[in-house]
């Protein structure tokens, strides 16, 4: 693994000298930077998720209250990531104005959860124009983050901004780098001291780690997701995509009974290859094992560590679909895993489809809890 670890290093500083002229921060040990302090906060965190993201008029919105961010707190969470679709809000160019009516929603949520003693991140969030044409759109993206940030400049130093999630499609790391610096630089005019989340690209891969260069700030937190394993994860979420129907998996694979998928689904040869792998490989090299995430932290921690820069995973979870027991395994795995390397995390997400809380009965889904909040030896 040290043998890996240094290979990966070598890669990350060549492909940085390499793609640009913005500087990254190399061997920088100190661990009291303001960003480092500012990740203490952001250790145990829920997605608020569909609910302010949601283009209007459209009918998947969950609405969440005062109520379930009290609950969220008296459940030990830290945090709470909130998922703003400011673009749906924005008239048009030059200025890009934001309606008072979203503000409304967002300061809401804000203002409740700081009361309550919860940490908040606020994001843009399925800003697609963006991702889809990053150039085109930087002036948009500009005058989000402008009016944004003066908006919660007075602010407790708990909200944190972060850029965009999930950048995918045109906006690859390389693209964002300079425009990540532009949109920081803006923020800073109004907000020189609070804490700013930056992803790298292909859905803020960790993966990805390699391409990010930063300007010089040292409250940057650096965010990144992770469902893997997707089999698992993603299992009867039919909007992910025609494998996802695939259903049955537990955490971690192998089952007892091999899983047969049904033949009227007719699924590509690949798919069917990876059933055989779930049905016969042990849990340390299963498509529905640990494995497939151990990785994706190790190169994060090690990331961090080579850079200077904190870490925190933004988003993981599973699709309720996935049978409830296995679940709770595979959230106590990533929990335990991520609390091994140090790494903050927010779960997805608190009551909206993967779920955290049960709304109907009032309570965390079984084994929960003790999944992300074992009791004290």
């Amino acid at each position: 693994m040290k043998a890996l670890d240094g290979l990966l290093l070598v890669l990350f500083a060549m492909t940085a000298s390499a793609q640009n002229d913005l500087p990254a921060v190399k061997h920088n040990t100190d661990r009291t930077t303001p960003a480092y302090l500012a990740a203490k906060g952001f250790m145990r965190g829920a997605n608020i998720a569909n609910y302010l993201e949601v283009p209007p008029g459209q009918n998947w919105q969950s609405i969440h209250t005062v109520a379930d961010l009290k609950l969220i707190r008296a459940e030990g969470f830290d945090h709470i990531r909130l998922p703003v679709g400011w673009h749906h809000y924005t008239g048009p160019a030059p200025d890009y104005k934001i309606s008072d009516e979203i503000f409304g929603k967002a300061d809401q949520m804000v203002t409740n959860a700081t009361a309550l003693g919860l940490n908040v991140m606020l994001n843009i969030h399925h800003f697609n124009e963006f991702t889809t044409d990053p150039a085109a759109n930087t002036a948009w993206f500009l005058a989000i983050w402008k009016q944004v940030a003066a908006h919660y400049a007075g602010a407790p130093p708990g909200v944190a901004l972060e850029l965009i999630n999930e950048p995918k499609d045109a906006a690859t790391t390389i693209v964002l780098n300079p425009i990540y610096a532009q949109v920081i630089a803006v923020i800073r005019q109004t907000n020189p001291h609070r804490t700013i989340f930056v992803g790298p690209g292909k859905w803020n891969s960790p993966e990805e780690l390699v391409n990010l260069l930063l300007p010089e700030d040292d409250n940057l937190i650096v965010t990144l997701h992770c469902y893997d394993p997707f089999i698992f994860t993603h299992q009867g979420a039919t909007w992910a995509g025609p494998d996802q129907r695939l259903s049955g998996l537990i955490y971690p694979g192998p089952p007892e009974t091999p899983l047969q998928p049904d033949p009227a689904l007719d699924f590509k040869p690949s798919v069917l290859e990876n059933v055989k792998k779930y049905n016969t490989l042990p849990s340390d090299k299963n498509p529905s094992g640990p494995h497939s995430f151990l990785h994706k932290i190790q190169l994060a921690k090690s990331w961090s560590e080579e850079f200077g820069r904190p870490v925190q995973f933004g988003e993981f979870g599973a699709y309720t679909k996935a049978d409830q027991p296995s679940r709770a395994r595979y959230y106590a795995a990533m929990r335990q895993a991520l609390d091994a390397a140090g790494i903050g995390w927010t779960i997805w997400d608190w009551k909206s489809g993967f779920n955290y809380w049960d709304p109907k009965n009032h309570r965390p889904l079984p084994g929960m809890h003790e999944a992300l909040f074992p009791a004290k030896p």
